[in-house]
């Protein structure tokens, strides 16, 4: 049987393709970061209302993820007065929305703590405008894709679809743009680590940068819809991420979010088995 040379070639190109191809994945896939055994030692989690958390590490440093206290309806009554968390190490904030970031929380806890206040480029100096004694991380972290330590504990800023806008006299003040939002990984002194999505929709980063390379023991995701993902859509970002534990959080908060994690669970079972879904109260801290 006689081959054209024309169709000789196209064979070739196609099985030399394949072959590139097929090393590319290769490649691609041992570049991922490997998810590393946990050392002795438990991280704390204490999940405040809506989307804030105060996370306690091995080794005594506390950090908080967009506390909003004075006006969150599910924050504990503790933590809304002064010195309630006694000590601050660092601050994480995701974005400039009045219901993670609100200017007069933010004043108070860099007031009676000084603690290390790590946020989005914009939101960086927004914060440091107006708040002169703050000690933002803007040059060591305020922006995403690279990965700082602060005392032993390593902080990603990732990814976030959402908006992310500073309403500065509450929820119907005037809105100002503040930077992107953004989401964290926690890698803590044990080498458990955290992702804590932030606002946001479903997104393939989810597959591709947050489950394949980083790999979290932990997820916290958004359930509440609406602003947010859904139970659907957060379900299927475990699917996606494919961690050991999934902690719903953003729900409850306001009558037009879902009010109870029954769906997400139910969702979960189809969609993501595997993964252990870790309820949590606020003001109740768990360990893991």
């Amino acid at each position: 049987m006689q081959i054209s040379r024309r169709k000789f070639f196209q064979g070739m190109g196609a099985v030399i393709g394949a072959a590139g191809l097929h090393s590319f994945m290769k490649i691609d896939m041992a570049h991922g970061v490997e998810r590393k055994p946990v050392s002795a030692g438990k991280v704390g989690i204490e999940w405040l209302g809506h989307g804030s958390f105060l996370f306690t590490s091995c080794k005594g440093k506390r950090i908080l993820l967009d506390p909003w206290t004075s006006t969150n309806p599910k924050c504990p009554g503790i933590y809304r007065k002064k010195g309630g968390f006694e000590t601050v190490d660092l601050v994480l904030w995701t974005h400039g929305h009045v219901d993670h970031f609100m200017l007069p929380d933010a004043r108070a806890l860099i007031a009676d703590y000084r603690p290390k206040i790590v946020a989005p480029w914009e939101l960086s100096f927004f914060i440091k405008a107006e708040i002169p004694g703050a000690n933002c991380q803007t040059f060591v972290l305020g922006n995403k894709g690279a990965t700082a330590d602060f005392d032993g504990i390593k902080v990603t800023m990732v990814e976030a679809f959402h908006s992310a806008g500073a309403q500065l006299t509450g929820f119907e003040g005037t809105n100002r743009f503040v930077g992107e939002a953004v989401g964290y990984i926690i890698e803590f002194e044990n080498g458990l680590k955290i992702y804590h999505s932030g606002d946001t929709s479903l997104m393939g980063d989810m597959k591709t940068i947050i489950g394949d390379f980083y790999r979290p023991d932990i997820v916290i995701l958004p359930i509440g819809g609406v602003f947010t993902m859904g139970p659907d859509e957060a379900a299927f970002a475990c699917k996606l991420i494919r961690p050991k534990i999934v902690i719903p959080e953003h729900f409850g908060t306001f009558p037009v979010l879902v009010q109870s994690t029954d769906r997400f669970k139910r969702q979960m079972q189809k969609q993501a088995p595997q993964v252990k879904v870790l309820e949590v109260k606020p003001g109740v801290k768990v360990e893991v």
